[in-house]
């Protein structure tokens, strides 16, 4: 069987004629590839060597990942009569393995800002590296293991950042590593239960913990003491069963999930819940895009799935994302894509996705010995993954 085709791109550089082919059904990625090149070739009129150049293909807004005939009947067989428009992309590159940065106890949580590394380890510990895998220290302060971090600044060797605890509190750190010196150390008591999740915006953070509670906290300036304490300006009874994850849509409005099968979408001028969605399974983690302000949850039935928030009457569930075969406890979007997240299971798998492609991931980011507790995507060029095997795992984009 054959079927006409047209490719189309908005590689400028990199465009054909407009022209319809007759090529074989049975065509993959690198057949089409070969089709393409071949036209470049024609297009161009010279021997340019196209051969380091790497294409993806796009079929109906999804990723091709079988032959042509099969993408296009699982979309719309009729379609199949028609002249079909292939979408031709640069691939994207795999990012390398570079260090892993061996730890005493679990790495449960790890954030990149700059050229600094923060890391929370199961060894009560928060340990400072550089993006060129050197430890530049360790700063004890919790009584028990780390849960969640979030970086204030960093800067010609200031950090400040904050650090969520099994212990039950949160510590605002400002470190100087010009003086090796902690210069305040503040903390926030409240919670009942572990501090699970942190998440900053401007002049406020949230915290949200396994007491099944949201508390808000200011970060106006403190008094000049070396350590102090500071207590929450509300409390929010949030959910039912511990708050697994949150992060801010907006600057007043905050998004949350948990043990209790649900999302939730809150106001926080009025410090109300505006939205509940019901998924049906425990939620694990979350993120919300920088770029676009879709979300994507991970949940413990091992799968992936993206929410558009921006829906006025409510959530809407968009697509689905299967390849981990556990639990998903960590997800975060790239802060410079659309398209691209990345995701940590306790397959011990980190995986790297386009929302274009629901049943494959573009690589799998291999290395870890057991599961996977933590990702992170803050830095473009940097991948970070943490988990039960005492390393902290970077992959590059050369």
């Amino acid at each position: 069987m054959s079927l006409q085709v047209r490719f189309i791109t908005r590689l400028q550089k990199y465009s054909v004629p407009d022209t319809t082919l007759v090529i074989p059904s049975s065509s993959t990625n690198s057949q089409l590839e070969a089709i393409l090149k071949g036209l470049l070739q024609q297009t161009t009129g010279s021997s340019n060597d196209f051969s380091r150049l790497s294409f993806d293909f796009l079929c109906l807004n999804q990723l091709i990942r079988s032959s042509l005939e099969e993408h296009i009947r699982e979309k719309d067989e009729s379609l199949l009569e028609s002249i079909i428009d292939i979408e031709y992309i640069e691939k994207f590159q795999a990012p390398e393995p570079e260090d892993a940065l061996m730890h005493d106890d679990w790495v449960s949580t790890c954030k990149s800002l700059g050229d600094t590394i923060l890391v929370g380890s199961y060894d009560t510990k928060i340990h400072l590296w550089n993006n060129q895998g050197e430890h530049i220290t360790s700063l004890p302060g919790h009584t028990a293991p780390i849960r969640s971090l979030i970086f204030i600044h960093s800067d010609e060797g200031e950090h400040e950042f904050i650090s969520g605890s099994h212990d039950q509190t949160i510590l605002i750190w400002k470190y100087d590593q010009n003086k090796n010196s902690v210069k305040s150390l503040i903390t926030c008591k409240g919670h009942q239960g572990t501090i699970e999740t942190l998440a900053l915006q401007k002049s406020i953070f949230a915290s949200g913990s396994f007491d099944k509670t949201i508390k808000l906290w200011g970060l106006e300036e403190q008094q000049q003491e070396q350590t102090s304490t500071k207590e929450c300006r509300v409390t929010i009874n949030a959910h039912n069963e511990n708050v697994s994850s949150i992060g801010w849509n907006s600057s007043n409005e905050l998004v949350s999930c948990s043990w209790d099968q649900t999302i939730k979408l809150w106001n926080m001028d009025t410090i109300q819940s505006t939205q509940t969605f019901k998924c049906g399974k425990a939620v694990l983690s979350l993120d919300i895009s920088p770029v676009n302000g879709l979300l994507i949850c991970g949940f413990t039935d091992r799968f992936i799935r993206l929410y558009d928030t921006r829906v006025q009457e409510g959530y809407v569930l968009r697509s689905t994302f299967s390849s981990h075969s556990q639990w998903v406890p960590s997800v975060m979007w790239s802060r410079t894509s659309e398209h691209l997240f990345v995701s940590g299971s306790y397959d011990g798998l980190v995986k790297l996705w386009d929302t274009r492609s629901l049943k494959a991931p573009l690589y799998d980011l291999q290395g870890h010995e057991d599961r996977v507790l933590c990702v992170d995507w803050s830095v473009d060029q940097l991948i970070l993954s943490g988990g039960a095997d005492n390393s902290l795992k970077m992959f590059s984009f050369k």
